[in-house]
Order: C-alpha cells, then structure tokens, then sequence
C-alpha cells in the first residue's frame, strides 16, 4: 500500500497570532490562481482549512479555490488563540462551512493546534469526524502533544479520528513548508532522508508562506521578522522542491478526507 501525501493549507489571516486581522493577502487573485495551477499542474490535490470568518466575507476567494477542486474543512470562525475550540468557534465556523458549501464540515483543524478535551466534545456534538490540529513535535504546544502518536488514531473515549500533522523524527520538527524555509532544503532535504516517515503524511502550508509581502514583514516584531525573512519569496520554489523529493518516494498524493475513509474503513485501536 503506497503511503498517502496530503497537501493542507490554513486559510486564515496575514500571520496567525501577529497579524490576526490582516486579510490583505486574499486580495491577491492572480497569485492566488498561479499558486494553485502549479499544484494542478503536477496532480497534487490541496486540502483547505478555512476560517469561517473568511468563508463568509470573501466567496469569490473560495470561488478560486472550488474551480481547482480543492476540498474544504473547517478551522474556527475567527481564529482567536484564547478560544480556539470553543462551542462558539467552532458552532460558528461550521454554519458560516454549511452557507458556503451547503452540506455540514468532515473535519476541523484549531487555531495554532491548541485542541483541548473540551474541544473533542464539541467536535462531537457538532457532527464533525476528525480532527487535525495536533502537531506531535516541539513546537507548538511540546508539553501537550509531542509525545503523541504520530499517525491517524482514534480518540480514546471519542468516535472522532485525529489525523495530526507530520512529525520528522528523530527531532519531531513538523513537516511543512515554514519549517523548509527556517532550515533550508539541504538541511531538511537530509532530515527527510535519515526519518522513518508514517504511511499517512500532513504537510501543513499557510499564504503567508508564500506571499509575505515586505510591507508584512516591517509590521512584524523583530524575532518573528527574522524568522519569515528566511527564504522569504522562495516559498513556492521550495514546496515544488519538497513534492518532487515525495514524489520520487513514491507517495500517493490525496485529500485529508481520503484518509479519513480509509480509517474509518479499516479501524484502528484507540490511543
């Protein structure tokens, strides 16, 4: 069995957490469009999580992304961090999902994977299926999570299955791009190499990833300027560059859905 790549995007502000109400990088359509032709181009399907704030102020937006067959989730209403799973969130989030897409949300990802048990059962209670927000690495959230399994499992006590994101061992540095851009493809490129990947991958992206604008960067506090002036611009170079490592590996690329069938199909014990 070929082991399954799924491409995630956080659709949310500028910079989550820095940022929070700078939606300008949606105004961006043509880059927007380039973005997802290349990946079109190469076959590789991208799974978004959207805030719900964003789904209700911004349709032609979605609109783009919908042509390209993106497949959708959700990932709070407003992507406040101090509530980033609570019944408010994510009630909110899953009406703004069902307006747009006239059918009810498969899965949820929290502001900044700061998921809690609470927030477990209000997934539940709001009819979503899987969770992706934890991030079984040490950064963010060390303390919670990055002993955590590293593959898709059910919840103890929970029908719900969490799909977290990719860890690389053995330093547990999450597989995304903003990680690529903070340590350079050669140095990631041989990460990748030495680790035992799971036979489901998460690769996590954001826009900002790609479209940081020199304007955002002069709005940022001077450790986080640092931290997205690596690599800023090569973003999209970079990406390309991780698809062809996995594609060489031999990955099946798909949707976060697709996973959750197989799953859901199969079982697996509980963490």
């Amino acid at each position: 069995m070929n082991k399954l790549f799924c491409l995630t995007l956080d659709l949310e502000s500028a910079v989550s957490g820095i940022l929070d109400t700078d939606y300008s990088l949606l105004e961006d359509s043509d880059r927007i469009k380039n973005f997802l032709d290349g990946l079109a181009s190469r076959g590789v399907p991208l799974t978004v999580f959207a805030v719900g704030e964003i789904l209700e102020r911004f349709p032609a937006v979605i609109d783009l992304f919908r042509q390209r067959d993106c497949e959708f989730h959700c990932h709070s209403h407003t992507h406040d961090p101090d509530a980033p799973d609570s019944v408010a969130e994510i009630a909110a989030c899953r009406e703004a999902f069902e307006h747009t897409f006239g059918r009810p949300p498969l899965g949820y990802r929290a502001p900044q994977g700061r998921i809690s048990a609470n927030g477990i059962r209000h997934l539940e209670a709001q009819g979503f299926r899987f969770d992706s927000s934890v991030f079984p690495s040490y950064y963010p959230n060390p303390f919670r999570y990055l002993f955590r399994r590293r593959s898709p499992h059910f919840i103890k006590n929970s029908r719900l299955l969490e799909i977290p994101f990719t860890a690389i061992s053995p330093l547990r540095i999450t597989l995304s791009i903003s990680w690529i851009k903070l340590l350079g493809w050669p140095i990631y490129h041989n990460l990748l190499r030495i680790s035992k990947l799971p036979d489901e991958m998460v690769f996590g992206t954001h826009l900002h990833d790609f479209f940081l604008s020199d304007r955002h960067l002069r709005r940022l506090p001077l450790f986080w300027r640092f931290i997205y002036q690596r690599n800023h611009g090569n973003g999209t170079l970079l990406l390309h560059r991780a698809l062809d490592h996995f594609q060489r590996r031999g990955v099946e690329f798909t949707t976060m859905s697709n996973v959750y069938r197989r799953y859901t199909a199969t079982g697996t014990p509980a963490e």
